[in-house]
């Protein structure tokens, strides 16, 4: 009945919103307890304005979220049971298309390891454990719950988007997809994860808003906080792993962050991208633009760079001095909602070579052999045997869509488009608004190394465009999940540790990158699973004694 009456005086409060005044969300921190505060704010002892409408209230930390207007919150910020007022700040996903050359081709036949699984040194680790026992919290846009490469290790989860008994189902891709490189099931099909054995918990903080996935550091809050209790209610070693975030600090996410830390979990978020596909994370106009992006910047938490197949540092991953370790974030293949990622190539008599389609191309599958069209700038550069065939064409000189354009009009019925360097392929048919409804032929691209092999041995290619349960990522979002399921597996073998022990071991373990020493861009290195785990159990992995042991009689 309490709880009744209070929803009342919560819903019932602040009734002076006029009409044209815009609502916002806001997180109120309170000088007593959310619940005690709310209270006394609701039956107005302590503000006129009331609390706001469509209250939600934490546990974790003294604060509350309402949708307020913007007179409301500075009325509210007087009150004396008020602390602070401050934006539910926007929170974002930091996935990216990947716009680079494949290092790998997924085994539609059987399971691929992706490269980034074993740059973790991860397969090394399976022999003593694969995760068991270790929960990980993915705080996200939920998962697929149907596919076959996270049902086995999906152990339950949140929607803080509905009541508690709704699925945290995954409406943009993003939360499947990191993970799956936590814990994709080693079942000889799709991928495996660096940690295939751990208990996966999905929380969904994120959701696609159309333009992306997105949400508030409230979201965030619960999250934190519905973890928080299941570690309370079940016991056990919990990490929490965040693949989002922005520039924008909130004291009480912060707060949040620090009540989860304290309660023994590892919190482990990405550093950020600067990339223009995600300018608006970060204000233009701040000086903070490419530092660190909240979560991963408060102090405890374990904030991810990202570096690519060579050990580079990606050139979207955010840098500063928060940044701790380093985890692979480009390229990298994972799951994916069943049936929205694709997968593209262009096989060969002697192999099947990577490639990715060009944004606007049909899917489908052309077999026939290809003709060399040059740069493919005019007319002139179209052979008229290339007439039925498929045309190979050069990156260069001018747009994607006139390369294109210009074969469909010599009847080419496919084009493999190769680079002219060595940068990404992230190259586009739909640039140009008035190319709009324009039905562009079957169109991939490949290397430049790829492209010069296929000039050197003519003949007869398939070219490949289908849907596909699996999709590579770029971003911080999938360095991340490496890191956190590289700590469930040193975890693992030591559960009776620390989660600060798990934390120094990853840090004083990775292999060092860059300058000499920690640094800004990629922390303390390159996250090593194995590494980590033989320090926290060295026994576990000493190799076996054989004959007998020295000192014995008769030896």
């Amino acid at each position: 009945m309490k709880r009744r009456l209070l929803l009342i005086l919560l819903f019932s409060a602040s009734t002076n919103l006029f009409a044209g005044d815009v609502v916002r969300s806001y997180l109120v921190g309170t000088r007593h307890s959310s619940r005690q505060s709310v209270e006394r704010i609701a039956r107005g002892d302590d503000s006129a304005v009331g609390p706001g409408r469509n209250v939600q209230l934490f546990d974790i930390v003294d604060a509350y979220r309402a949708d307020l207007t913007d007179d409301e919150a500075n009325a509210l910020s007087r009150s004396p049971e008020v602390r602070y007022v401050e934006d539910d700040a926007p929170r974002y996903a930091f996935g990216l298309p990947s716009h680079v050359a494949a290092n790998e081709l997924r085994d539609v036949n059987g399971q691929t390891i992706p490269w980034g699984v074993k740059a973790v040194n991860a397969p090394s680790v399976w022999a003593a454990t694969r995760g068991a026992s270790i929960n990980v919290a993915v705080l996200d846009t939920g998962i697929d719950l149907h596919h076959p490469d996270l049902q086995a290790a999906y152990a339950g989860g949140f929607n803080t988007y509905s009541s508690e008994t709704a699925a945290p189902a995954d409406d943009d891709g993003h939360g499947t997809h990191v993970s799956g490189t936590i814990a994709a099931t080693d079942n000889n099909i799709g991928v495996v994860g660096v940690a295939p054995g751990v208990r996966l918990w999905a929380v969904r903080v994120l959701r696609n808003n159309g333009s992306g996935a997105s949400g508030g550091s409230s979201n965030i809050v619960a999250g934190i906080q519905w973890v928080i209790q299941q570690k309370q209610s079940q016991g056990g070693d919990w990490i929490i792993s965040m693949s989002l975030g922005s520039c924008s600090p909130s004291i009480t996410e912060g707060a949040a962050v620090s009540s989860a830390i304290n309660a023994g979990i590892l919190v482990v978020a990405a550093a950020g991208n600067h990339v223009p596909e995600q300018a608006d994370v970060c204000n233009a106009t701040t000086s903070n633009g490419y530092h660190v992006s909240y979560p991963a910047a408060y102090s405890g938490v374990v904030a991810v760079a990202a570096v690519d197949s060579k050990l580079n540092v990606a050139d979207f991953s955010n840098f500063g001095p928060q940044v701790a370790i380093s985890g692979p974030g480009v390229d990298v293949l994972s799951t994916v909602p069943l049936g929205t990622g694709s997968i593209s190539s262009v096989m060969t008599s002697s192999g099947t070579i990577a490639s990715q389609s060009l944004d606007g191309s049909p899917r489908g599958s052309v077999t026939d052999v290809f003709i060399d069209c040059g740069l493919g700038k005019t007319a002139a550069d179209f052979p008229a045997a290339v007439n039925g065939h498929i045309a190979l064409i050069k990156r260069g000189d001018v747009s994607f869509a006139t390369k294109v354009k210009n074969a469909q009009d010599a009847g080419a019925t496919a084009v493999i488009v190769y680079n002219k360097d060595d940068s990404g392929l992230g190259f586009t048919l739909t640039g140009d608004p008035a190319d709009a409804g324009h039905v562009w032929p079957l169109t991939v691209a490949i290397s430049l190394e790829d492209g010069q092999a296929l000039l050197a041995h003519p003949g007869t290619v398939t070219v490949q465009y289908s849907k596909d349960d699996y999709e590579s990522l770029d971003g911080t979002s999938m360095a991340t999940p490496h890191v956190t399921a590289a700590a469930a597996l040193a975890w693992s073998v030591a559960p009776n540790v620390t989660a600060a022990a798990v934390k120094q071991a990853l840090l004083s373990t990775s292999h060092d990158l860059g300058d000499p020493g920690v640094d800004s861009l990629t922390g303390y290195g390159l996250v090593d699973a194995l590494a980590a785990a033989k320090l926290l159990n060295p026994a576990l992995f000493r190799p076996p004694i054989v004959g007998r042991y020295p000192g014995r009689r008769g030896h």
